[in-house]
């Protein structure tokens, strides 16, 4: 009978207990959404740009106007070069390695003269200048986050002019020439889109020989003209998203 009446009233607490802590109040808050993590900076995409800077080196020339300039005649040269450049990049999951390909196209004023003075009543100028260039070149980098030092070389091609003035009169002859190019650079992201760059580079468009120029004294004269030239410039990338995987959702936390 006791035993009974002990097992009754504790099981009656037990509901009782059961019934009032239902009807307290939860202190469950709400969710608690994380913002999603910042992304890391990836140098994969497209890109394109603009570019500008300082182009000098040694040009030479071997021509028949020994009377006037010698048989052979090196001369510096010097002058601007700016345009554009357009391109694709690839870095390498879990890796620093960053691989890509680059075309460039600029107009330039570089420009080297063998001679230029008076002979006679006139002025004589004889020169070589690089109308245009470009090049078309790859690239292999090591990034350290949002910095890319990379080295790069390719082909590279040029309207390439000698030209000759004498008082009144002058005389032209042009082509487009083809070489080689190699060089480096140091990329840095300003934002996630927008990097900027400096850039060296040694360009060679060769040696080129002209016969039939103006002032041949004998058939088959012809001159040669060997250029080349470093580079120095900056530039400005604008880098495309377009394959950059989608954001991670929010995080939520649990309690």
């Amino acid at each position: 009978m006791i035993r009974s009446l002990l097992l009754s009233s504790i099981l009656s607490f037990a509901v009782a207990g059961a019934a009032f802590a239902a009807d307290l109040p939860s202190t469950k808050g709400e969710p608690v959404y994380a913002p999603p993590p910042v992304p890391v900076f990836s140098w994969t995409g497209f890109y394109i740009g603009a570019n500008a800077g300082l182009s000098a080196g040694d040009f030479s020339i071997a021509s028949p106007l020994d009377i006037i300039i010698g048989n052979q005649s090196n001369t510096n040269s010097g002058g601007f070069s700016g345009g554009g450049q357009i391109g694709y990049n690839y870095q390498f999951d879990n890796s620093n390695f960053v691989v890509g390909v680059e075309a460039d196209f600029q107009g330039s004023t570089l420009k080297g003269t063998y001679f230029n003075e008076d002979v006679g009543p006139y002025n004589i100028d004889f020169g070589t200048k690089v109308n245009w260039w470009g090049t078309a070149r790859g690239r292999i980098g090591y990034a350290f986050g949002n910095i890319l030092p990379y080295a790069t070389g390719g082909f590279a091609y040029g309207r390439v002019s000698d030209f000759i003035t004498e008082g009144p009169e002058g005389y032209s002859w042009s082509g487009t020439r083809t070489g080689w190019t190699v060089g480096a650079g140091l990329e840095y992201a300003i934002t996630h889109n927008l990097t900027a760059k400096i850039e060296y580079l040694y360009t060679d468009l060769g040696t080129w020989n002209y016969s039939g120029y103006p002032f041949d004294e004998e058939p088959g004269e012809s001159i040669n003209t060997k250029v080349a030239f470093h580079t120095v410039r900056a530039g400005l990338n604008w880098k495309f998203d377009w394959f950059a995987p989608p954001a991670p959702p929010p995080v939520v936390a649990k309690y």
